[in-house]
């Protein structure tokens, strides 16, 4: 109906699993990550776009680059403080079903829209980063018709981004705002 709201999400959507060897239900996998060219397309995502946009707030993301060990490279975006928070342009769904341990849950899940990589990220993922939005584009995101939404999807401007840090054993964020 128009009403923004803050909810607390599940992050990702969550896909039944069947066992190969039992073809019995096992845990349900959580899909993160809406490719951008799949939104229009894709069963999963295509009604959750034309629907259900969502901001998922962030202060930084974090991208693997190798593996064995890997390097893990934190970005955020340039701004007050330091790490400002931003949005990740997102999709979300209700879920009603079993999940963690087999009891039955309802919940609202949440999948961020990725696209091609700005010069910044491109280094460490060459294919893929999340979609960030401006302050400018929140609107058109959340309640512009499905064509005005796609036409938002691009990479975030590297020049309004930077690395927070970087390094092997960072795959959780130690909260060190200095780049490493």
């Amino acid at each position: 109906d128009g009403t923004r709201w803050l909810e607390h999400a599940h992050w990702g959507f969550v896909m039944p699993q069947v066992s190969k060897k039992t073809g019995k239900p096992i845990q349900p996998k959580a899909v993160n990550n809406a490719r951008d060219d799949k939104l229009r397309t894709s069963g999963f995502w295509k009604k959750s776009f034309e629907e259900r946009r969502c901001l998922i707030p962030a202060t930084s993301f974090c991208e693997a680059k190798g593996h064995n060990p890997a390097t893990y490279v934190w970005f955020g975006v340039t701004g007050e403080g330091a790490r400002p928070p931003f949005p990740l342009a997102g999709v979300w769904r209700a879920y009603k079903g079993n999940y963690g341990g087999g009891d039955l849950r309802e919940m609202i899940t949440s999948s961020m829209v990725t696209t091609t990589p700005n010069e910044l990220v491109k280094d460490t993922h060459p294919d893929r980063m999340p979609m960030i939005l401006g302050p400018e584009d929140y609107a058109q995101w959340l309640s512009g018709t499905v064509d005005e939404a796609f036409a938002l999807i691009k990479p975030f401007p590297a020049e309004r981004m930077v690395i927070h840090q970087s390094g092997v054993g960072l795959k959780s964020d130690a909260g060190d705002p200095s780049p490493a």
